[in-house]
């Protein structure tokens, strides 16, 4: 990971002769960190399921669910909080219930 090498492309150009679309990518002279393998993110991450949430499970009934999820917030923040884990989940089920969830918060918050 200490090493330099010059990895990023700057910008895109094309010669005279070259065909409409075809673009030949120039390598940057400026000398960048390698970033380590593609993919995988060492960063700090950002979601926190158990400051945001109170207790929401997928397993309660719906209505428990949205009880638990609107502890301490209004319904814009309560349908933010639900579809950040939705994007964030891998299991589907538990995806389809939070995206619902979220969408139901945000239906609230049009009607006020």
């Amino acid at each position: 990971m200490g090493k330099i090498v010059a990895v990023r492309h700057k910008s895109k150009w094309r010669h005279k002769g070259a065909k409409k679309g075809i673009a030949h990518k120039r390598k940057s002279r400026w000398l960048t960190k390698d970033k380590g393998k593609k993919g995988k993110y060492k960063g700090k991450k950002w979601y926190k399921p158990e400051k945001t949430l109170h207790g929401w499970s997928k397993d309660l009934p719906e209505a428990e669910r949205r009880r638990k999820a609107s502890i301490g917030r209004d319904d814009l923040s309560s349908g933010r909080a639900l579809m950040a884990l939705s994007l964030v989940s891998t299991d589907p089920e538990t995806k389809r219930k939070a995206r619902n969830d979220a969408k139901y918060f945000f239906a609230l918050h049009k009607k006020k």
